[in-house]
C-alpha cells in the first residue's frame, strides 16, 4: 500500500462528504500516506467590467468562508493516519474537471478519492479516464469496514494490475484472503443444436475454472490466499455486481484498459459501470503516470 502516498479528495460541500473523508482516512491508515489534500472548486463568476467598476466588492472572493466550512467538516470527520499531513484548499475554476486534473497532475498524486453523492458517478469516470493515477469512487450509504475485497478479472494484463492493488489492500488490512471474480457465459455457439444446454453450461464452467486456476498460478500473490469465484451471467457488469453482493464484499478493485499514450483514456465499460453503480467503494487501478503526457498536452492548450 505504499503506492498511495499522496491523495487528492474533491469535496462538494453538498452532501456525502463525510463518507468520502472517512474512506480517505482508511486509505491513509493502510498506506501510511504522507499527505492528503481536500479541495473544493468554486465556479469563477462572470462579472461585466462595468459592474466591477461600480461594485468592486463583487470581486471579493467567498473562498475564506468556504475554506472555514471545509476545514470544520474535515476536522469533524477525519480518521486518518496520525502522521498524514492534511491540507484544505479552495480554488476558483472555469472548467471543474480540468481544474481538478490540473491539481492532480501538479501534486504528483497517487490516488483520487471522489464521492458519488456530491458529484454523481460521471466525475469519477471522467477522472478515471484522464487522471495519471488510480481513482476511488465512494457511493452513498456504503459501509466503512474492510473485511472482504473483490477483484474482477478477465485474465488480462489490466486485471493483473488490479489484482496487485487488491492484494496490497488485503495485506495492509490484515486479511487472510481476497476474491478473484470472473464472469463467464456460453456466448453463441453453432453446436447448440447438437448439444444440450446443460452440457454446454458445464463445459463453459469447466473452461472458466481451468483458465482461472492457470491465471492465479501465474501471479505473485505475496502469501495472500486468492479465492476464485466463477459467475455465470450474460452481462459481465451485472454478473460482477451480483458476485460482490453474494460475497458481501466491502471494496472492489478493477483494472483500466489503457497503458500507453494512445489507449490511456480507454477505461472500459465494466469499470465505468462499477464506478457509477457499485454499492461499495470501487478503486479503478492504473499504473501511476498512465496517460500523463497526453493530459499535459491537453492542459497546455
Amino acid at each position: 500500500m505504499h503506492r498511495y502516498k499522496r491523495l487528492k479528495v474533491p469535496l462538494s460541500l453538498k452532501g456525502g462528504d463525510q463518507k468520502v473523508i472517512h474512506w480517505a482516512g482508511i486509505v491513509t491508515q493502510l498506506a501510511e500516506s504522507a499527505e492528503v489534500e481536500f479541495m473544493h472548486m468554486v465556479e469563477a463568476p462572470e462579472i461585466p467590467q462595468s459592474a466591477k467598476e461600480k461594485y468592486p466588492w463583487l470581486l471579493q472572493p467567498l473562498d475564506g468562508m468556504v475554506q472555514k466550512q471545509m476545514e470544520a467538516l474535515v476536522e469533524e470527520n477525519w480518521n486518518g493516519h496520525k502522521d498524514t499531513r492534511v491540507n484544505c484548499t479552495v480554488e476558483q475554476h472555469g472548467n471543474f474537471t480540468m481544474s481538478v486534473l490540473t491539481k492532480i497532475l501538479n501534486g504528483d498524486t497517487d490516488l483520487v478519492v471522489v464521492g458519488r453523492e456530491g458529484f454523481g458517478g460521471d466525475l469519477a469516470v471522467r477522472l478515471a479516464r484522464k487522471a495519471p493515477c488510480s481513482v476511488m469512487s465512494i457511493p452513498p450509504d456504503c459501509g466503512e469496514k474492510l473485511e472482504r475485497i473483490s477483484v474482477p478479472t478477465d485474465f488480462s494484463e489490466y486485471s493483473k494490475e488490479a489484482m496487485d492493488v487488491g492484494i496490497a489492500f488485503g495485506k495492509a488490512a490484515g486479511l487472510s484472503s481476497i476474491d478473484s471474480v470472473h464472469v463467464y457465459n456460453t456466448g453463441k455457439f453453432p453446436h447448440r443444436v447438437t448439444l444440450p444446454e446443460e452440457e454446454i453450461n458445464d463445459m463453459a464452467l469447466l473452461f472458466a475454472e481451468e483458465q482461472h486456476s492457470q491465471y492465479l498460478d501465474s501471479l505473485d500473490l505475496r502469501g495472500l490466499a486468492v479465492e476464485p469465484c466463477n459467475v455465470f451471467h450474460p452481462l459481465i457488469s451485472n454478473g460482477i455486481l451480483r458476485a460482490i453482493r453474494d460475497l458481501d464484499s466491502d471494496l472492489v478493485v478493477t483494472g483500466c484498459r489503457g497503458r500507453d499514450t494512445v489507449t490511456s483514456w480507454l477505461l472500459g465499460g465494466n469499470a465505468e459501470y462499477l464506478l457509477k453503480q457499485a454499492p461499495i467503494p470501487v478503486v479503478a487501478a492504473k499504473p501511476k503516470g498512465t496517460g500523463q503526457k497526453l493530459l499535459e498536452a491537453l492542459l497546455r492548450e
